[in-house]
Order: C-alpha cells, then structure tokens, then sequence
C-alpha cells in the first residue's frame, strides 16, 4: 500500500496547490472553470486522439460506454427508491438525484494513468463516453422535469455533437480499427498538450474545493449511493461481464468516483436546490481524495 501512495503523491500535490492558490487568493472559480474548459476542448481531446488511436480495441471495451449508463441507471433507481421514505421538496429531490447518476470519471484520470497508464486511460475514456451520452440527455431532462425552468435539451446535444472530445474518440476509434499510424509531426504537438491535463484537472479541482455542508444527513445519503453503491453496481457488473485485470479495476474506481461537475451546473440551470448540489459535490470530492488511492490498493493487478 505504501508503493501506491508514493505513486499518488503527485495527485495530492497539485490538489493541494489549487487549494493554495484559493486560499492565497490567487485564482478563483473563475481560473478553475477556465482550465477546465482548457481541459475538455484541448488538452484531453489531444490525450485521447493520441492514446486511444495506439490501443487495439475489442468486444469487451467496446461494452465500456454501456457499463457507465447501467451504472447512471442503478444509481438513479436506489436514489427514488430510498427518497420514497422522506419528505424532500421537489428541486431537492432533482438536485439528489441528478448528483447520484453524474459520475465524475474526470477526477478519475489522473489516478488512472498514474496506476494503470494507457490501457487504464483507454478504459476510462471508453467508460466516460457512456457517462458524457448519458448526462447530456436523460439526466439533462430530467433535472429539468424537477425544475422550473425552460430547457431546449436538443441544443444540448447539438453543442455535444460539437465537442472536440466526441471528435477526438470517433477519429481516434477509425484510426485503431484500421491500424492506420498517427503523423510523427501530430504526436509531437499532441504529446504536450495531453500530458497537461492530469496536473490541470487536479489544480482545477483544488481551486473549486469549498467544505460547504448544507444538510449533512442528506448529503450523507447522496454521497453513499454516488460513491458506495454505485461501487457496488460497477463491481456486479464487471463481475457478470467477465472483466479482468487493468479494465476490472478501471470500472471499480469510475463506479465509486465521486458527484460530476455537472451536477452543480445542472441544478443551476434548472432551478434546482443549488446549495445542496454544491455541499454534495465538494464532499464527495473530498472523500475521494482518500477513498479512490485505497481502492487503486484493493484492486491493484
């Protein structure tokens, strides 16, 4: 376990320093979502395109996006199940339920390519698709069903047919299939660029750290079926699948990873209890700093 924690050492570091830079004033949230979209837009689309493209794909990973949205699924039908014993208003409700089926696979790469490298990388981002289809549509919709407010969610997946990341995995896919090289000149302006987005993300999720808790007890719940749960559902389904080795592991920690960054934007939108969104994705951020590394340990290969 030792080995493993000195491995995630960097991890900690660059978590630590955007948390630093918060606490210095030196950058916001207003820094953070910058890299962020940084992120999302160039520096992972380049890791994907150069990383996916090298990897040969079969049956078994091709399932990958499945698992994600069976994942989303399980967590959505615990979340209405245990609610039916409480009183929550309705925008409270659609905050709980959008924050348990919203995987935050993004806090997962960098442990994943620390403790698996590429094919671990590869794993995820086949994972991440399901998760990014899945968030863009169903629970798109569905935070607005416990809202109030006007939502267009075709325009939605316009802007998601747009992203450079979808791009980026359908090209890097044609390329696998079809065994066709990646240009010299390509990989060397691609390598760069991806090898920013591990710092990057953990920096940006520093600078967004905020111990706010409003209503601990709910929180509580909602943080055990996004993180405890849903680790549950993901580790049945790998079992049933016969998942093994680096993508058995890559499935566990994506299953337990923490409440995704669009959980809180959603609630936003859609007028829901943005407060309770908040509280929940910090936590669940917290705790994943320390669950996910014991977990790598418990599913190390």
């Amino acid at each position: 376990m030792q080995t493993t924690f000195i491995n995630l050492i960097p991890v900690f570091l660059f978590f630590s320093l955007g948390m630093l830079l918060r606490r210095l004033q030196f950058a916001g949230t207003a820094h953070a979502v910058f890299l962020l979209k940084f992120i999302f837009f160039i520096s992972l689309p380049a890791l994907i395109l150069l990383k996916l493209s090298q990897v040969p794909l079969d049956l078994e990973r091709l399932l990958l996006p499945f698992v994600n949205i069976a994942i989303n699924i399980g967590c959505m039908s615990i979340t209405l199940l245990v609610t039916r014993f409480m009183n929550l208003d309705k925008k409270t409700l659609g905050s709980m339920l959008i924050s348990t089926m919203i995987i935050n696979n993004v806090f997962i790469y960098p442990f994943v390519l620390i403790g698996y490298g590429d094919e671990g990388f590869v794993d995820i981002v086949l994972l991440d698709f399901g998760n990014s289809v899945m968030t863009a549509t169903f629970t798109y919709a569905l935070a607005f069903r416990y809202g109030h407010a006007k939502h267009a969610t075709k325009t939605l997946i316009m802007k998601v047919l747009k992203t450079p990341l979808l791009w980026a995995i359908v090209t890097a896919v044609i390329l696998s299939v079809f065994s066709i090289p990646m240009p010299r000149v390509a990989e060397g302006f691609l390598e760069p660029l991806g090898q920013m987005t591990s710092p990057l993300i953990l920096i940006a999720l520093g600078i967004f750290f905020s111990p706010r808790i409003k209503g601990v007890g709910l929180v509580a719940v909602t943080i055990s079926i996004r993180m405890f749960a849903g680790l549950i559902i993901g580790l049945f389904i790998a079992k049933s699948l016969g998942f093994q080795g680096t993508t058995f592991a890559v499935v566990a920690l994506c299953s337990a990873a923490p409440v995704g960054f669009n959980a809180l934007t959603f609630s936003s939108l859609a007028k829901l209890n943005t407060e309770f969104a908040a509280s929940v994705l910090s936590i669940s951020i917290l705790i994943g700093v320390i669950y996910i590394p014991v977990l790598m340990y418990i599913f190390q290969i």
